[in-house]
């Protein structure tokens, strides 16, 4: 695998995200947002490499996947103003169908386009099938380790340095409520990474972000998590209830337990 190929799929995601220009202010913040997010993913994918043992070669692949993993994200907030992914409104599918429309896969082998859609897949699922190809499973995982680190980047940052509201769309247009669900309440006690439709709340939301730390895969993933603090950003925007100091405990003595 080649750089000259990375390099030459990079330009067509920068021209296709060229293309989503849009006037309405919270639109193009977001749009650039996930741009932002992209790359960071991508330079992610090389720092946990060499612990999810990958070759040269392999990096490259991983790093297209990466790169490529959200561009469904695109057109989901442009056409349809949203990134809750829905049955019909799914951004896994809308990216997968542009890069398939737009044949952006066309100098990988056939091998290597399955593995980068598979990739793309994969990302996001709550949990990995049992049946998944032990060739593919690397790929996969540094894939959502380094999403979900990201994620982690955005949200924290978000919460603590930006006025509540001014990204209804970051914030899944969920009202701002001290109610706690008592299924994602037990996800966490259980070490688990919460559901979404367990999500009902803002508060809600960010107590699911920081319940991501249950799916990371690398012990270089925990340090970074640990080491930036976002756990911790994340947990002083919320309400400091009883229920919410157990959960960020448990998830504090998790994560150190990783180290």
């Amino acid at each position: 695998m080649k750089q000259e190929v990375y390099n030459s799929i990079e330009a067509w995601f920068n021209s296709y995200v060229a293309g989503f220009e849009n006037e309405i202010e919270e639109i193009k913040l977001n749009i650039n947002l996930k741009r932002n997010h992209s790359f960071r993913v991508v330079n992610l994918i090389a720092e946990l490499s060499e612990e999810a043992n990958l070759n040269e070669s392999d990096v490259i692949l991983a790093q297209i996947a990466a790169l490529l993993h959200d561009v469904g994200r695109f057109e989901q907030l442009a056409k349809y103003g949203t990134f809750s992914d829905t049955e019909d409104i799914n951004h896994i599918k809308l990216g997968i169908a542009t890069i398939t429309e737009n044949n952006i896969l066309s100098e990988l082998t056939e091998e290597e386009s399955k593995l980068v859609i598979e990739c793309i897949n994969y990302h996001n699922e709550l949990v990995l099938p049992k049946s998944i190809d032990a060739d593919l499973l690397p790929f996969v995982q540094i894939l959502r380790d380094a999403d979900k680190i990201d994620i982690l980047h955005i949200v924290s940052d978000y919460y603590s340095n930006n006025k509540q509201g001014n990204n209804k769309r970051l914030e899944m247009e969920l009202l701002d409520k001290t109610d706690i669900s008592k299924k994602l309440y037990q996800s966490i006690c259980d070490e688990k990474h919460v559901d979404f439709k367990d999500v009902l709340t803002l508060n809600d939301l960010k107590l699911s972000q920081m319940s991501l730390i249950f799916d990371l895969k690398y012990k270089k993933s925990f340090k970074i998590v640990s080491e930036k603090t976002y756990l911790k950003q994340i947990f002083e925007t919320l309400p400091k209830k009883d229920l919410v100091i157990d959960m960020y405990r448990q998830m504090k003595i998790y994560l150190e337990n990783q180290l």
